[in-house]
């Protein structure tokens, strides 16, 4: 799933297990930094903020991001997990 990050960078969604979303960025984030994004979820814009867990540098461009949710309603949760299954 691809989202927009608030630096206005793109992203692409790897995994979500209903409270860890994974993601792949072109820039790294410390951890405890906030990261807050845009995505389309059930038909709908909804913007979503988190802590950054730790990132990985997967490649020469890109990083692996983990981060936790502070703001997730059920519903977007929901529509997070069924669309990484």
């Amino acid at each position: 799933m691809d989202v927009s990050l608030d630096s206005g960078e793109q992203a692409t969604t790897t995994a979500f297990d209903g409270r860890v979303l994974s993601f792949l960025s072109s820039r790294a984030f410390a951890p405890g930094s906030p990261i807050s994004f845009w995505t389309e979820l059930s038909g709908r814009t909804c913007t979503l903020e988190g802590r950054c867990l730790g990132s990985k540098r997967i490649d020469a461009n890109r990083f692996e991001v983990r981060m936790r949710f502070v703001n997730l309603r059920r519903r977007d949760r929901e529509a997070l997990v069924a669309a990484h299954q």
